[in-house]
């Protein structure tokens, strides 16, 4: 029997047993939509690790008062008063592998902000007109924080897309005045729209004010959150990173054997934190998808035992006028195989379909590839012959006489 005809006859089988067929299905649909879904959002953490890699800066490095301090819990660098304006400038002076600067403070976590009878929260920050250089965040609409905004404490700001939202609406913010806590700042400049920080944060729900400005008005304190430092060239990172540790201990006076007491975060290190979180988010993901790939593959396996004991006539017959036993092995086989490709179509484009409603309604990114495909249809082809293969050689073992009677 030609190969052909043995693939026209497994595709029979499965017809005339729809309902058979369709329960053999269901484990295999549910365990590839499963896996398309883990590895369209794999791939779509993959970008999204790059694309924070990529706003952190890959020639750029941060530095943080306090130790200790991860890039996801920055936040609790607010309370170390161990940077200081004066340490800017000495890095400056004592590092010429250094681009610039932009050092920054932070008031907590949020700070109250109103206009008139609206109000909304969000992170304030003091900044250097550096920043808009160093972090490539400049405005979409007015002006940059200046050199003479810094020298006067001038009472400016600028406002993130978000406070602009909440605050403003579709109304032309410039020029208006809005309340810091007790303290009227005009508005001088919309920030560009940045998205999701490094840490996960919005960063588009923030207001700067001139660092001059925050330390001695806003927040009354003379020390640092920290400083982003931007190199020539990001071969320089690593030792760069150990310069200005060794140059903060000297300054700082710390002797040896003392923990520093300022954090320093390059690229590599943002990098290995978001592919740890989404890294995480994928394994258990990847056990689900796998646990109910090989549920779907015993449903396949025990119902295909059941149809060899169903047809054991036919496949006497068979056996009676010439059908050799490689020849039923490969007609189960196909059998098999054909549900679970099929199955693993109907997961793939339920998968792909679901990642991409998934990435719309939960805002996150996903990537439907090629990869993803491939994956789903070696994975159904995979089970298929695995849980095929036993009911295959059951069926060839049956004695043609005995299953006549």
């Amino acid at each position: 029997m030609k190969t052909n005809r043995i693939i026209i006859n497994a595709l029979k089988s499965l017809g005339k047993n729809k309902l058979r067929s369709f329960l053999m299905m269901i484990g295999i649909i549910i365990g590839i939509l499963a896996l398309t879904l883990i590895v369209s959002v794999g791939f779509g953490a993959k970008d999204l690790v790059m694309e924070r890699v990529d706003k952190f800066g890959t020639k750029s490095l941060m530095v943080f008062a306090g130790g200790g301090i991860q890039l996801s819990q920055r936040d609790a660098a607010q309370g170390s008063t161990t940077l200081k304006p004066e340490d800017v400038e000495f890095l400056a002076r004592e590092i010429p592998e250094i681009i610039d600067l932009a050092p920054f403070s932070r008031k907590g976590n949020s700070g109250d902000i109103k206009y008139f009878e609206k109000s909304t929260t969000a992170a304030v920050f003091g900044a250097t007109p550096s920043y808009a250089s160093v972090w490539e965040w400049d405005v979409t609409q007015g002006e940059y924080i200046t050199d003479e905004d810094m020298k006067t404490l001038n009472r400016v700001c600028l406002i993130g897309p978000t406070v602009k939202k909440e605050l403003f609406g579709e109304k032309n913010p410039i020029g208006e005045l809005v309340r810091i806590g007790n303290i009227q700042f005009e508005v001088k400049g919309i920030l560009e729209p940045k998205g999701t920080s490094p840490g996960g944060g919005d960063m588009d729900n923030r207001i700067m004010v001139p660092l001059t400005t925050f330390l001695r008005r806003v927040a009354n304190i003379d020390y640092l959150s920290g400083i982003k430092v931007l190199l020539h060239d990001s071969k320089q990172i690593e030792p760069v990173a150990e310069n200005i540790k060794q140059v903060l201990r000297e300054r700082h006076q710390l002797a040896e054997g003392v923990p520093d007491d300022f954090t320093i975060i390059t690229p590599t290190e943002v990098t290995e934190m978001a592919e740890k979180v989404s890294g995480t988010f994928n394994i258990f993901l990847a056990l689900l998808a796998g646990l109910s790939l090989i549920t779907g593959g015993f449903v396949i396996a025990n119902i295909m035992t059941i149809s060899v004991n169903e047809r054991k006539k036919e496949i006497g017959l068979r056996k009676a006028v010439g059908a050799s036993s490689n020849k039923i092995v490969l007609q189960f086989l196909f059998e098999a195989l054909a549900v679970t490709i099929s199955g693993g179509i109907i997961g793939i484009v339920l998968g792909g379909g679901g990642a991409i409603v998934l990435g719309k309604v939960m805002q996150m990114p996903v990537s439907v590839s090629w990869e993803s495909i491939l994956v789903g249809v070696i994975s159904a082809s995979i089970i298929g012959i695995i849980a095929g293969i036993q009911p295959a050689k059951k069926a060839a073992r049956l004695n043609p006489i005995e299953a006549l009677k």
